[in-house]
């Protein structure tokens, strides 16, 4: 027999007080009448020992009534195993298995894979199971309906095999994305599996529970009610845990800055217990490195006379070594190209072309090259094939018209400026639009900025308040154009006029910017204030002639290739880090196998590319994850050691306890005898206590 309440024996103890009541001797509660007592000597009255108990069977009686008071507070119930050939209620179970890279820790990975089988070889023949592996993806091993198919002789052995083939990745953790595709994968199979039956539906998750996990996904999900979560936490015996991080700078165009080291951050787990490290490149000379446990520090990398040869720094000092490598890539070096095409004068202060040669200028760290185009001359496909942005502020040919048409159409972007009323034919002719109506605004005094879409990608840069200011912009004159006159146009900026002052036209990959004023003192003094070249950069990173100039990225990032967004596209070849060989066909903008951290090399004619990939910044915070933080997600989580059945040659399975007591209902009967016990003692009691036929006599 078993208890649910085992404590609530300890009420037995409550026998001592009915024994004590016994053993107290009570005084006679009938007087009798008797003469004078002074002709009787005084002597002690002699007293009959305070242990005999009397009325043996009424203790006896009373005693049983507390203990079996004590043992249906307890709630007993008999532990009854079922066969197999019995009919159960079988389980869903959809088995986590965490894949990253944190999981590559020594010893934590060959643990993981114990609990696994172990959570196999509980499985009953009537339990339905699927086996996830998740990192920053979730992928099914096996689905609930091929587990069905299987035999079920040879499931085990089949899951077991897979699962054998099965390794950590480089990947980071998005565990609540995982939690979710689990908890969804087990209603999609009871919603489409017509079986009755089915009892518990759990979540098994095997993982070494980070703070590094990504929750994020659990914010907006509503976690099934009857699906439970079982932690199968995997410790880690090392605590100190130190870790490189490559710092990125924000604005894209100082990754051209090719002096100096790169600055790095190390940092260093909560809970660790040293804080002195050391840096070297490869194996060159090293630095000391102090970091407070659960702090980090920015530091130089030391120098090597290597940069800006592709190399990796290495730390060491700390328990963990599986992320104590950062590759670094030399940062790559190319010139920005940007065509003009117009009449001016490049000397001429009065023309836009003096003020965009200034803006890019000849050298620093974006080493621009502009290059001027006349409006009637013809422009080639190899005049725009290298080119990241072309700006047009006169009218053009026809047949240049359709060439930049292809040009923006292949990925490229444009900036019209209408500094005339003669470029609404330009504006007509690449949007493919019929004769738009254009003319000369009526500006008093001057025409300001009055509404800006600061969300749009090519205004985010001036989001904050610091730097979206653009009432100091005085505007002369501007045309003035219907902006629902232009099919699919977006106002990005509109004067306080109410007219459109800046818009964008999408083009099949590519885009059409259009400014209805000029920057020339003619029009405006926007040339003059400190927005002018943000903007022009902002244009440029828009329409991705960055994109190719980070040279580090993290695993499973997605890589931009530069050579692919031109006009003509061309074959690449992409080396990996373990000497694999991936084409990228003609067309493909981005690189995708990225599973590896190491050196990449991209491979083009005419040039080479190298950029680096390395193990994500979360994967190094190896502190324990607690457990509040799933439950405060709404997830209802069930003791890891009541998931799985007993077993033996004959596999048997028990319901929970609470299921069986309250099937059973034990306590009932007790409380039937402990209330006939009551009956018996309260009529006991009375008849010993009743008075003698020579005690009624005396009193009559």
């Amino acid at each position: 027999m078993s208890f649910l309440y085992p404590l609530l024996l300890a009420g037995v103890a409550a026998v001592v007080v009915p024994i004590m009541l016994h053993m107290i001797r009570r005084h006679t509660r009938h007087r009798v009448t008797f003469s004078s007592l002074m002709f009787l000597r005084t002597t002690m009255p002699r007293f009959k020992s305070r242990s005999r108990l009397e009325h043996i069977p009424l203790l006896i009686l009373r005693c049983v009534i507390v203990c079996l008071l004590a043992f249906a507070f307890a709630r007993p119930f008999l532990m009854r195993p079922a066969a197999v050939s019995e009919v159960h209620p079988g389980r869903r179970i959809a088995l986590l298995i965490d894949t990253s890279a944190s999981m590559r820790r020594e010893g934590v990975w060959a643990r993981a894979m114990d609990e696994a089988r172990s959570i196999l070889a509980d499985a009953g023949p009537a339990d339905r199971l699927c086996v996830m592996g998740f990192d920053r993806t979730t992928r099914t091993l096996i689905g609930f309906e091929q587990w069905q198919t299987m035999d079920p002789t040879q499931r085990i052995s089949v899951v077991a095999g897979d699962l054998s083939r099965l390794s950590p990745s480089w990947a980071s953790t998005d565990l609540g994305h995982a939690l979710v595709a689990a908890a969804e994968a087990i209603e999609d199979d009871e919603a489409n599996d017509g079986e009755q039956g089915i009892g518990a539906r759990q979540v098994v998750l095997i993982s070494d529970l980070r703070q590094g996990s990504n929750l994020d996904a659990l914010s907006a999900y509503e976690w099934p009610e009857r699906t439970e979560l079982v932690v199968r936490a995997i410790p880690c015996g090392e605590t100190t845990n130190a870790s490189l991080q490559w710092i990125a700078s924000r604005d894209a165009l100082a990754l051209l800055d090719h002096n100096g080291p790169p600055g790095i951050r190390v940092g260093n787990s909560p809970d660790a217990d040293r804080d002195r490290f050391q840096l070297r490149w490869d194996d060159s000379q090293q630095t000391e490195v102090y970091v407070p446990a659960g702090q980090s520090v920015v530091v130089r990398a030391p120098a090597d006379p290597n940069l800006p040869a592709p190399t990796k720094l290495v730390l060491t000092g700390d328990d963990l070594d599986f992320d104590n490598v950062l590759y670094l890539a030399p940062r790559p070096q190319r010139r920005i190209a940007i065509l003009y095409i117009g009449n001016d004068d490049p000397n001429d202060t009065k023309e836009m072309l003096y003020y965009v040669r200034r803006a890019f200028g000849t050298g620093g760290a974006t080493a621009a090259r502009v290059t001027c185009h006349s409006g009637n001359e013809a422009i080639g496909t190899a005049d725009i094939q290298s080119v990241q942005m072309i700006v047009v502020t006169d009218a053009i040919s026809r047949q240049n018209s359709t060439t930049l048409r292809q040009y923006v159409e292949s990925g490229g972007i444009l900036l019209l400026v209408m500094r005339s009323l003669e470029t609404a034919a330009v504006l007509s002719g690449l949007a493919g639009m019929e004769k738009l109506e254009c003319r000369e605004a009526d500006v008093g005094q001057y025409a300001m900025l009055d509404r800006i879409e600061l969300e749009h990608p090519l205004l985010k840069p001036f989001s904050d308040p610091r730097f979206g200011d653009f009432t100091r912009i005085h505007f002369w004159k501007h045309r003035r154009i219907n902006a629902t006159d232009c099919p699919g146009a977006r106002v990005l900026a509109w004067f306080d006029s109410g007219d459109p002052a800046w818009l964008e036209l999408s083009m099949g990959r590519g885009s059409l910017l259009v400014w209805t004023s000029g920057w020339h003192p003619v029009d405006s003094d926007l040339a003059l204030s400190s927005k002018f070249v943000p903007l022009l950069y902002s244009a440029l990173e828009y329409g991705g002639a960055f994109a190719g100039y980070q040279p580090q990225y993290f695993v499973g990032d997605p890589v931009p290739i530069p050579g692919q967004t031109m006009s003509v596209p061309t074959d690449v070849d992409i080396r990996g880090p373990d000497d694999s060989i991936v084409r990228m066909d003609a067309g493909r903008q981005t690189f995708t196998q990225t599973d590896l951290p190491g050196i990449y090399t991209v491979t083009s004619p005419g040039r080479n590319q190298l950029f680096a990939i390395n193990l994500p910044a979360g994967e190094s915070r190896t502190d324990p994850l607690s457990i509040e933080d799933l439950e405060r997600k709404g997830i209802s989580l069930k003791s890891a050691s009541a998931i799985a059945p007993d077993g033996g040659e004959r596999r048997v399975q028990r319901s929970s306890f609470g299921e069986m007591e309250s099937r059973q209902k034990l306590w009932r009967w007790i409380f039937t005898a402990t209330l006939v016990m009551l009956l018996a003692e309260v009529w006991l009691g009375g008849w010993l206590t009743r008075p003698s036929p020579a005690s009624r006599e005396e009193r009559t």
